[in-house]
């Protein structure tokens, strides 16, 4: 028994030991960039000329506060001789280059050469789990050879989250060039209005879902009703192109007005006075253009939306301009 209460505590302290250990390998923001600093100054020669180029992330603010911390940083450690900021800006603009978040390596490179440096540093944070991983690489201007790479696991804590914030801030996937995911549009089609969102599963197919009215065409005759319709519905891209087809099943209701309901023979009926209300069903083909990264896109269409019994086949389309995240 004694035996036994040993091992248990000895398991005991090893699990909260371990759990310590690992709460302990994820840092602050400011940490780790005072990790990244005292790292590469360990392992490079004193008095190395460098600049740091881009940090991508998140967001505008937080990749000029990376910028900026790193600069710090390095001067601090007293053994980089770090150009500023606002000398790279300049070379950048006489040489027509872009000095942003969206850097590559080949530029960065061509920058750091034109400002006599030995050795250029450009990073990201990017999300990991619930957690942010700051990942920094040294990289030798002459030979584009990476000398050294930083990486550390960051708290999502309250200064992470006000940097990354809403304000200024452009979709992380726009820079990891992932896919969007959801899809919010109006749809505007000839005389009426609906309203889209959908969720793309895979590459190749979407579920979602669609409210809308079309209002009865101007110069046609007093019975041309107007439909109103909800729908869930499927897409299917051809080939992961842009073009799709769709299959959708809701209700649909035909609403005339009393002008028109007089004398007609109304064989269907539903639970609304003056609407006739039945399934519908939607067949629709169309394109969807942009947004693939976040952002704008538009998407025209083409639709038949069969309402049964009795109700006939309609027809919608149009265009929904919508954002995508």
């Amino acid at each position: 028994m004694k035996k036994l209460l040993f091992m248990s505590g000895m398991l005991a302290c090893m699990l909260v030991s371990g759990i310590g250990t690992a709460h302990a390998q994820t840092v602050s923001l400011g940490d780790a960039i005072w990790n990244a600093a005292n790292e590469f100054s360990a392992g490079m020669e004193p008095d190395s000329r460098v600049a740091v180029i881009a940090m991508r992330s998140g967001s505008v603010m937080m990749s000029a506060h990376l910028i900026d911390e790193m600069i710090m940083a390095f001067v601090n450690t007293q053994r980089f001789l770090v150009v500023n900021r606002a000398q790279l800006e300049l070379i950048a603009a006489e040489q027509h280059l872009v000095l942003d978040g969206l850097i590559d390596d080949a530029t960065a490179q061509s920058i750091g050469r034109l400002a006599g440096v030995q050795f250029i540093f450009t990073g990201v944070l990017e999300p990991f789990g619930n957690i942010y991983r700051l990942r920094v690489q040294a990289i030798e201007v002459e030979t584009a050879i990476i000398r050294r790479i930083f990486t550390a696991d960051v708290r999502n804590d309250g200064v992470v989250s006000s940097l990354l914030g809403v304000a200024g801030r452009e979709p992380l996937r726009r820079y990891l060039n992932q896919p969007s995911v959801n899809w919010a549009s109006l749809e505007i089609t000839f005389f009426g209005l609906g309203v889209r969102y959908e969720r793309d599963i895979n590459d190749f197919f979407t579920v979602g879902g669609t409210v809308f009215m079309n209002m009865p065409e101007f110069g046609l005759p007093v019975d041309s009703p107007t439909i109103y319709g909800g729908l869930v519905a499927a897409r299917f891209f051809l080939g992961g192109s842009p073009f799709f087809l769709e299959a959708g099943l809701g209700f649909g209701a035909v609403g005339y007005s009393p002008e028109a309901r007089e004398g007609m023979d109304v064989t269907w009926r539903g639970a609304y006075d003056g609407l006739d209300v039945g399934i519908a069903l939607s067949l629709s083909a169309g394109i969807r253009l942009g947004g693939q990264t976040g952002g704008f896109f538009a998407n025209p269409f083409v639709c038949l939306f069969p309402i049964v019994p009795g109700g006939g086949v309609r027809f919608r389309a149009g265009v929904g301009v919508g954002r995508s995240w």
